[in-house]
């Protein structure tokens, strides 16, 4: 009785998709294709005394007849990309190795395998569910998408040292040349952000418990002002403190090779007042009178709140970083989830690259402001800043 209560639900969810099926379709072949399919099932079906996994009903009517046709704005809801980011996106992968297989099984066209990775990139909550992006775009809901999506990360790391580098001495000139009305001498801005992990890693799940009471895994980065990511640390338990991970960074090892005389990044207070790294003054600070303190901070937090900025706009533009349906079981699969967030970063650059007008000079302008080395940084900044406020 109990199978035979079960393979009664079987049918009655059989002959639901296969109603939901004759409403997509748009052509008579493409009925007679959806009746054959599921006579063929129910054939099957009721010639068994035991139930059979028929796997998930496909239907590529919408990714063919829909998202092609959508406008700009629509496409970029469902993708996170306009339809011109996508083409380029697509033709800086398609020649990559990992889609020239000698495999005997076809693969997916590598446009439709971006699609399928872009948007559930850009998904959050339940839009990443595997069953839900097969559904939509009538593929397999087995290993497919995970082998699509595997593809797709591969290639786009490939390009990462195109996109996500750290710059060099002469880009380096240009950006303090640019920001040099701002804060002199200041290469980019760092902070650290929370990925938040749906579920609780399956082990020591306790260092990834954060103190904003979620599970989580840290994305160190460093922007410039144009908002592109310039170097990034991923994957540091939840509970690690910002200060710590940048110990543990190529930066705070090695800043020589990263910063020439004068050059700096800002960060909050969390971080350690260095040489090269700027922070504004704590509340039990003693230096200065409180005003100055005050007018310094308050000046800071004006430009160091880009990394804020990109942080935002990352996340905005790719849904999934904002609450992260991955699983950590071990560490091949954390690598997984590291993967994840740099190929969201890399493509975060990408898409503002695209943006980014051809506005290189062969002029390389010196900052106006004559800045100190060494210890006295900060109050040289002061100095400045107070300058500007007479």
């Amino acid at each position: 009785m109990p199978q035979e209560s079960q393979k009664n639900k079987i049918i009655a969810s059989l002959c639901e998709n296969h109603a939901l099926a004759l409403l997509g379709v748009e052509s008579s072949d493409e009925e007679d294709e959806a009746i054959e399919s599921f006579l063929i099932s129910m054939s099957c079906l009721l010639n068994n005394r035991r139930s059979v996994h028929f796997g998930l009903p496909k239907c590529s009517s919408w990714q063919r007849n829909v998202l092609r046709n959508l406008d700009e704005s629509r496409f970029n809801q469902m993708l996170r990309v306009r339809p011109e980011e996508c083409e380029r996106i697509l033709e800086l992968i398609k020649n990559d190795a990992v889609f020239k297989t000698s495999s005997s099984a076809s693969q997916l066209p590598i446009e439709l395998q971006l699609k399928i990775v872009l948007y559930r990139l850009g998904s959050s909550g339940d839009g990443q569910s595997v069953r839900k992006v097969a559904s939509l775009f009538g593929v397999g809901d087995g290993g497919t998408i995970k082998n699509v999506t595997q593809r797709i990360f591969k290639a786009i790391l490939r390009l990462k040292n195109e996109f996500l580098y750290w710059p060099n001495e002469r880009e380096r000139l240009e950006i303090v040349s640019a920001t040099g009305k701002e804060m002199p001498g200041c290469v980019g801005y760092i902070d650290g952000s929370e990925i938040k992990l749906a579920e609780a890693p399956v082990m020591q799940h306790e260092i990834y418990y954060s103190r904003k009471r979620q599970y989580s895994v840290k994305l160190q980065a460093i922007c410039d002002y144009k908002l592109r990511i310039r170097q990034v640390t991923i994957g540091f338990p939840g509970s690690v403190h910002d200060a710590k991970i940048f110990s543990n960074c190529s930066l705070a090892k090695h800043p020589e090779r990263f910063l020439s005389t004068s050059q700096w990044v800002a960060g909050d207070s969390a971080y350690p007042l260095k040489p090269y790294l700027i922070t504004p003054f704590r509340q039990n600070s003693v230096e200065h009178r409180k005003e100055e303190r005050d007018l310094f901070n308050a000046y800071f937090s004006k430009y160091r709140v880009r990394i804020e900025n990109c942080f935002g706009l990352l996340k905005e533009k790719f849904g999934s970083l904002k609450e992260l349906k991955f699983r950590m079981l071990s560490t091949s699969n954390k690598k997984e989830c590291n993967d994840w967030i740099m190929v969201c970063c890399i493509l975060h650059n990408m898409l503002i690259s695209f943006d980014i007008d051809n506005e290189n000079s062969n002029e390389v302008l010196m900052p106006q402001f004559p800045l100190s080395s060494e210890n006295n940084m900060r109050n040289c900044l002061l100095r400045y800043i107070q300058n500007q406020n007479i």
